[in-house]
C-alpha cells in the first residue's frame, strides 16, 4: 500500500461514517478531528478497525490540521479529503495504479469531480493561472492542470523536506491555491486523473446543527482568506486596492439590509468582517468563534 488517506472532520459523526463506509475497512485511514470530542474518536475506532482519529484540542483550521496528519503518514502518497467526499475502495485502487504509472513524475494529483470541472472552467482567482487549462479530454486517461481543490487531493511526500504542506496562515481557504500557485513555479507538475470520478457532496461536511454558522464561517474566511493570498503574493498595497471596493460594497449592504433581509444581512456582515480583519492583520484563526457561536467578532 503505498497510500494513506487523510480525512479532517469537526463534529460531524455522521458525515465521518458516511465518507469512511463508502471507502470500507481495508485501506489505512488518518482522521483528523478539530475538535476534542472524545465520543467521535471511540465511536470511529471501536467500529473501523482501519482508522486512526487524532483528536485536537480545538478547531485549528483546515491547513494546520492537514499538516498534522501528513506529519503523522508513512507511506509515500497522501490522498486528502473531506467527509462529504464518496469514493470507494475500488477507485482509491485505480488511483494507486495511476500513481505508479507517474512514476512519482507529480507532486500533487486528484480524480475528477464536477465541482472540479466547475473551479476550472470559472477560474477567475489569479492571473497567474492559465485560464484556458484543457482538463476535459477526457479521452485522456491523466492530463496536466494547474489548479486543484483541497477537498480532494493527493499528496507526493516525497517532494517536501518537510510535512508542512500548507500555509497554516490560512484557516480554511485558499491554501490549496497558495500551494498550486507554490508548485507552479517550482515547475512541477499536477495531474488530473480523469478516468476516476468521485462524487463531493459540496459545503456538507458539517452537521445540521452547525449549518446556519457554517454559512456565515465561510463568508468570513472566502475574503479573509483572498486578501491574505493576493498580500502574500503581490504585496499589500496590491490587494488593498483590489479588495477596496468590496469593503465598501459590504459594509453598505450591511447597513442597507439590517431591516431588510437577514440572509443578504448576515452575508454581507460575515464578508465585510472576515475582509477587513485580514485588511487590518488580524489571524484568520479567530473565525473559530463563528462556528462556536462566539460573540468576539460579531
Amino acid at each position: 500500500m503505498k497510500i494513506t488517506i487523510l480525512i479532517i472532520s469537526y463534529k460531524s459523526l455522521e458525515k465521518l461514517e458516511n465518507c469512511i463506509n463508502s471507502i470500507g475497512f481495508n485501506k489505512k485511514i488518518i482522521v483528523i478531528e478539530n475538535s476534542n470530542n472524545k465520543k467521535i474518536k471511540e465511536i470511529i475506532e471501536k467500529k473501523y478497525i482501519n482508522v486512526k482519529v487524532i483528536l485536537n484540542n480545538s478547531n485549528l483550521g483546515y491547513a494546520k490540521a492537514s499538516n498534522i496528519g501528513f506529519e503523522l503518514i508513512e507511506t509515500e502518497y497522501a490522498f486528502l479529503i473531506n467527509t462529504d467526499i464518496v469514493i470507494t475502495e475500488k477507485q482509491i485502487d485505480q488511483i494507486e495504479k495511476s500513481l505508479i504509472e507517474l512514476n512519482d513524475d507529480f507532486t500533487l494529483a486528484t480524480p475528477l469531480s464536477d465541482d472540479l470541472i466547475d473551479f476550472n472552467r470559472n477560474n477567475k482567482i489569479d492571473k497567474y493561472f492559465n485560464k484556458e487549462i484543457n482538463i476535459f479530454k477526457i479521452n485522456n486517461k491523466i492530463s496536466k492542470i494547474e489548479l486543484v481543490k483541497g477537498c480532494s487531493l493527493i499528496v507526493n511526500l516525497k517532494k517536501f523536506i518537510n510535512k508542512k504542506i500548507f500555509d497554516e496562515n490560512f484557516f480554511f481557504f485558499f491554501e490549496e491555491i497558495d500551494l498550486c500557485r507554490k508548485i507552479k513555479e517550482k515547475g512541477e507538475n499536477i495531474y488530473l486523473l480523469n478516468k476516476i470520478k468521485i462524487d463531493h457532496k459540496n459545503a456538507q461536511s458539517v452537521d445540521e446543527n452547525l449549518l446556519s454558522n457554517y454559512v456565515n464561517f465561510r463568508n468570513w474566511n472566502y475574503f479573509w482568506g483572498k486578501f491574505y493570498y493576493f498580500k502574500k503574493h503581490y504585496g499589500y498595497f496590491y490587494a488593498l486596492t483590489k479588495h477596496f471596493g468590496k469593503l465598501i460594497r459590504f459594509a453598505f449592504n450591511t447597513l442597507r439590509f439590517y431591516f431588510i433581509s437577514k440572509n443578504q444581512y448576515l452575508k454581507n456582515k460575515y464578508r465585510f468582517l472576515g475582509l477587513f480583519c485580514s485588511i487590518i492583520g488580524k489571524s484568520s484563526k479567530i473565525s473559530v468563534n463563528i462556528l462556536e457561536d462566539k460573540n468576539s467578532i460579531n
